[in-house]
């Protein structure tokens, strides 16, 4: 029976500890470019607008544990489903593909016009 509580609060300190690893999004997040694509209804590339990629410094966004994120635009929630990321900022929702590679983390969002689509790519480090 000793045993048998000896197991029980093994189990619970090594959930406990599984429950504590931070997702590696959670922490602060330096902006260092975008890049803007423009598409046509079929995605093949727009002519009418020229693509740009454009460097970004001093913009920072933290995103923490408890479901909130800090932005220079203010503060507010948001929720990981997969490979998206939902942020809910001053009651305005958008939606991200987002991608963590090597300490990188890359958002896309994808906007559409009478015209043609945007598609706005975030590089953050």
């Amino acid at each position: 029976m000793r045993l048998f509580g000896y197991l029980i609060a093994l189990s619970s300190i090594i959930f406990l500890s599984f429950n504590r690893q931070q997702h590696p999004l959670h922490r602060e997040w330096q902006l260092v470019a975008e890049r803007i694509t423009h598409f046509n209804a079929d995605h093949s590339p727009y002519e009418e607008a020229k693509d740009r990629l454009d460097s970004v410094k001093n913009v920072r966004v933290q995103f923490l544990p408890d479901g909130s994120f800090k932005s220079p635009e203010g503060n507010g929630s948001y929720t990981l489903s997969k490979d998206s990321i939902y942020l809910n900022l001053n009651g305005k929702k958008t939606s991200f593909k987002y991608e963590l590679i090597d300490s990188k983390l890359t958002m896309e969002s994808h906007i559409k016009s009478a015209k043609y689509l945007v598609r706005s790519r975030l590089y953050f480090e």
